[in-house]
């Protein structure tokens, strides 16, 4: 195709950065250690798999290969950090709650543009030439067919400091794009990610954090439970059933009770991957790790499960539905 109320805070242990943005070497590590697990896990041959397996596998990628292209697009939401106390990283002080989705974007753009091992195909892709340096592009073989593979990656934080994005004219334009590109993505592209905070079912968000007016506490019961503000443009945005990816991965944490039951309904010929839990960002982030490499596999039913699984935590808190049956 082309055209809970639990407080979710995507938790995570602090970790001192050696380099680049922060928490960028965490997510370095997180993806370096899933990418290995990858490369050891069999790509799927379809005559071995029974003759029902093999057509429902056959019908999901017969729609993402119809034109020669799988296209991905991830988005990255406004992924703040609040520990309760001011953030420091070595002699930088990044004050409360400090955003990370940079850190993550210059990781995973590292690691989609790195060597490859065994038998991982999230590796080796070049930047476009186009001018963007959002897209990375390389070829691949999905059921014996050569194709295009085209993953754009964006993040919603216009810095890494709240104090300079709240109220910002810059962040305020980040926001507006990103919006754009993720309906856009839920639109047109094959595979649309959506990596952030679910904030309570108010998300995918892309904005700096609604506080509880003077505190730094995040107003999920007042706002983002209350009006759902980025689910409603989501289901805006998956109106036309005509128009909706073929895979939508929900990134975020406890997302399969935040968002599942409506989004099954509003596509349900789309597959949706989801998270049954308050997550670390590790299991959510290496979850689309091989979310990512088993399309470009062309994996199905049990391998692409597998995929999404590879560690025990993941194992035990992500999910998907409406994939291959």
């Amino acid at each position: 195709m082309k055209h809970i109320f639990i407080i979710c805070l995507l938790l995570m242990p602090f970790a001192a950065e050696a380099r680049g943005y922060l928490y960028q070497g965490s997510f370095d590590s997180y993806g370096e250690s899933y990418a290995v697990n990858l490369a050891n896990l069999p790509n799927d041959k379809l005559a071995n798999l029974p003759s029902d397996q093999r057509a429902m596998c056959e019908q999901r990628y017969g729609r993402i290969l119809n034109d020669g292209l799988i296209d991905i697009r991830v988005a990255m939401g406004y992924l703040d950090w609040t520990t309760g106390s001011v953030v420091r990283s070595g002699s930088r002080n990044y004050g409360y709650s400090p955003s990370i989705d940079i850190g993550a974007y210059y990781a995973l753009r590292e690691l989609i543009t790195g060597k490859c091992r065994g038998n991982l195909q999230l590796c080796r892709f070049k930047q476009e030439t186009s001018g963007n340096p959002y897209v990375f592009v390389k070829n691949v073989t999905v059921h014996g067919r050569q194709v295009r593979a085209r993953i754009e990656m964006q993040f919603a934080s216009a810095s890494e400091f709240l104090e300079n994005n709240i109220n910002s004219a810059t962040q305020e334009q980040r926001t507006a794009f990103m919006q754009t590109f993720y309906d856009r993505a839920l639109q047109d592209a094959d595979a649309a990610f959506y990596f952030g905070h679910s904030r309570n079912g108010g998300g995918p968000d892309f904005a700096p954090p609604k506080l509880i007016p003077g505190t730094n506490k995040v107003n999920y019961a007042g706002y983002y439970k209350k009006y759902r503000p980025g689910f409603n443009k989501m289901l805006q945005s998956l109106s036309n059933p005509s128009r909706q990816a073929d895979v939508i991965g929900m990134m975020s944490c406890n997302s399969r009770d935040n968002f599942m039951n409506k989004l099954r309904s509003v596509a349900p010929k789309s597959g949706v991957i989801t998270s049954t839990a308050v997550l670390t960002v590790e299991e959510v982030y290496t979850a689309m790790i091989g979310g990512m490499d088993g399309l470009l596999r062309g994996q199905c039913q049990k391998s692409y499960y597998k995929s999404l699984r590879m560690t025990e935590r993941n194992a035990q808190n992500i999910t998907m539905d409406g994939m291959f049956e």
